[in-house]
């Protein structure tokens, strides 16, 4: 059984919607940031709590996964017999290949106690434990209906965790940058450290808030347990730009002579190239004018976003009698 909510970690109802659930992360993220609360020791944690909530519920499968644990802990334990039998076993029966953190939690979710004070459990349980295997391990074998189920001894290596900050060009152009980690890997039965310089791919269009995860390259307790990199992204805007998913929005401020008779003005894109932005005269801006210009925004996934320019009307504080007389006979 999980023992996180998730939904409550995020604020959100077990039918939030996949938007819904990315608002909440979003928002958590930003205010939880550690950045943003000069790294204390809460802002880390909490930061951390929310990146793992979304990471299974902004995750359909896991979410499904994980809601599944939650309303029957023994659903993932207890599938169906059937298929082709393993090695040494008849038709009609399978090998069950199961994973648990611990021992303990085997013994809990089986026996409901600890070691010895087994209880019985439908679908004729036992278990046989033999010499311990390093480190005083006892060597557990589990059965179901006669059919051995092989148990994952080893607990995964907490996640190592690193965070990297890019600009708005490598949110543009998508990058590949330099992480220095450190892992340890398990020899002899004794941890041995090493240090290792990855290549982590900046996907375009990534926004803060969003982790990275590389799937068995941390902490190594043997090849079939190894343990995840996860890498927290911040994204540092330094340009005129403001983000709004993959639209760029940028406000322009003109006069009112600018307005009416039409302007010539430049703007230097966030990869720093710049790009005239023309309005005939007789094409009047008129007040918090919105203009779009398709294709000058983000990149995700293919898909390209729009830069809008808000036109802000700067008005004169005051006008002279005859310039008020002179714009009266024109309009």
């Amino acid at each position: 059984m999980p023992t996180e909510n998730h939904y409550e970690t995020l604020g959100i109802t077990e039918g939030a919607s996949e938007s819904e659930i990315k608002q909440a992360f979003r928002k958590l993220s930003l205010k939880y940031h550690p950045d943003k609360n000069q790294g204390s020791t809460e802002s880390v944690g909490l930061f951390h709590k929310i990146n793992e909530a979304y990471e299974v519920l902004g995750d359909p499968s896991k979410r499904k996964e994980y809601d599944m644990m939650r309303k029957n802990p023994f659903a993932s334990m207890m599938g169906g017999m059937g298929g082709m039998g393993g090695p040494g076993m008849p038709p009609g029966f399978a090998s069950h290949h199961e994973s648990f953190d611990n021992i303990d939690e085997i013994i809990n979710k089986f026996f409901g106690g600890p070691m010895g004070m087994g209880m019985g459990f439908p679908g004729a349980m036992h278990m046989n434990m033999g010499q311990g295997m390093g480190q005083g391990m006892p060597n557990i074998q589990i059965f179901r209906n006669g059919v051995p189920i092989n148990v994952n001894r080893f607990q995964k290596p907490t996640p190592i965790t690193k965070n990297i900050t890019i600009n708005m060009n490598q949110v543009l152009t998508g990058d590949s940058i330099p992480v220095d980690i450190e892992r340890w890997i398990t020899e002899n039965e004794h941890k041995v450290f090493e240090k290792e310089t990855i290549y982590v791919t900046i996907e375009k269009g990534i926004d803060s808030g969003e982790i990275i995860v590389l799937e068995g390259k941390g902490n190594i307790v043997n090849d079939q347990c190894k343990g995840d990199i996860k890498i927290y992204v911040n994204v540092e805007n330094n340009t005129q730009f403001q983000r709004y998913g993959i639209d760029l929005l940028l406000e322009k401020h003109i006069s009112l002579k600018e307005s009416l008779c039409g302007f010539s003005f430049e703007i230097k894109y966030i990869n720093d190239k710049n790009y005239t932005i023309n309005n005939t005269q007789g094409n009047i801006i008129t007040p918090n004018y919105k203009k779009t210009i398709p294709g000058m925004g983000l990149e995700r996934n293919g898909k390209r976003g729009n830069l809008v320019i808000h036109f802000i009307i700067e008005f004169p504080s005051s006008l002279s009698i005859d310039k008020i007389n002179e714009l009266r006979d024109i309009l």
